[in-house]
């Protein structure tokens, strides 16, 4: 009986270990979680090595099953069930030589079902799947087929079907719903402001984070400086990210700041930059994102004291009080406007609010009860 077994062991799936909210929560949950509670290994569905992935190694263990990347997808019907075959064969297998977990969290929604259903046959108690995803407008009709049927198996087969809000429930679950809880998180002991001193600056310090997309709109933002340029007001633009999916959009944004004159205003950081540092030093952030779930970024500037500038087909829980949302389809003058009303109301210093109810040591708690089997 000394020997027992005393904690939970988990298994999260995902896409990969780059730099991304998911991620950083992941992150999170091992850095702050008791060893005597839980233990984290993570799989993820690539042979690259992610940003993340030696800091996780800390923790725990990091495997890879990569699946074909198909850059141009013809329907998402077609490739994710072929996907999905290939996945159920390799995670089944994976699951033949590591037998001793007590629950699989899936942190995506292609496969989620495959996941869930795989970990049942083995005996794996609790099956969690969790929807960051809440704007499905980017779906074809063939592609809704599929997670409809995803959430039938999901139905079927998970014992805890989470989302970061009720859109994104509704993208993965339909009509059999799915609870809604906190995720991602932030380290609120990381973002502190008091850590840094305020930086005198002329002009207004903008700051993107994320991927190279056309996803997350880099050149919407060059054109929101552009704008401001023209009405004579100074502004620096700080990026900070790398090319994932799309390789080539970098060259994108770097043809909109030469095409617009604003090479000495425009900065290009590497992922590992030191974001509380940059949040510091920024007035506002710029989230221009096509879609998107619930932003970490958008959590971490709000921390920080730092008003964020957002399209309004982001998730409106991402308001924390600094949040403005706008249309994509007023084009980056009206953004560009709209950042300068609000300067003159609140100038650009730094403002504060609220952020405890979505630290990690509090939300952590949460999910040690769900992996643990309750909370259904």
């Amino acid at each position: 009986m000394e020997n027992q077994k005393t904690f939970n062991k988990v298994l999260f799936v995902l896409g990969n270990m780059e730099v991304g909210g998911v991620q950083s929560g992941i992150i999170n949950f091992a850095k702050i979680t008791p060893p005597d509670k839980v233990h984290f290994d993570v799989l993820v569905l690539t042979s690259n090595i992610g940003f993340h992935e030696e800091e996780f190694k800390k923790y725990g263990n990091v495997y890879h099953i990569p699946l074909p990347f198909r850059k141009n997808k013809l329907s998402g019907l077609i490739f994710s069930r072929i996907d999905d075959r290939i996945f159920a064969r390799k995670f089944n297998k994976f699951l033949e030589e590591h037998n001793d977990y007590d629950a699989v969290h899936a942190k995506l929604l292609a496969h989620a079902g495959v996941v869930v259903k795989v970990a049942k046959k083995h005996g794996i108690p609790v099956r969690v799947t969790q929807s960051h995803v809440d704007k499905p407008e980017h779906l074809n009709l063939l592609s809704r087929l599929y997670y409809k049927r995803q959430a039938r198996i999901i139905e079927k087969y998970a014992t805890h079907k989470l989302a970061v809000s009720p859109k994104a429930a509704d993208l993965l679950y339909g009509k059999y719903g799915g609870r809604v809880i906190k995720n991602p998180t932030i380290s609120l002991e990381r973002l502190d402001p008091k850590k840094y001193g305020l930086v005198p600056h002329e002009g207004i310090n903008f700051i993107q984070i994320g991927t190279y997309s056309h996803r997350k709109n880099q050149v919407f933002s060059v054109n929101i400086l552009k704008a401001l340029a023209d009405k004579g007001i100074k502004a620096h633009l700080t990026f900070i990210g790398f090319p994932l999916d799309e390789p080539d959009y970098i060259k994108d944004i770097e043809a909109a700041v030469k095409d617009n004159g604003l090479t000495g205003s425009v900065t290009f950081l590497p992922k590992d930059a030191d974001v509380p540092k940059l949040l510091s030093e920024s007035d506002y952030m710029l989230i221009p994102s096509l879609r998107e779930g619930l932003p970490n970024v958008a959590l971490e500037a709000q921390a920080m004291g730092v008003p964020c500038f957002i399209s309004d087909t982001v998730n409106p829980e991402t308001d924390c009080g600094l949040c403005e949302f706008l249309p994509l389809t007023s084009g980056a003058d009206a953004w560009a406007q709209a950042i300068i009303d609000y300067r003159q109301k609140y100038g650009t210093g730094k403002r504060f609010v609220d952020m405890s109810e979505w630290d990690n040591k509090k939300v952590c708690e949460e999910y040690i009860k769900i992996w643990g089997g309750g909370d259904e």
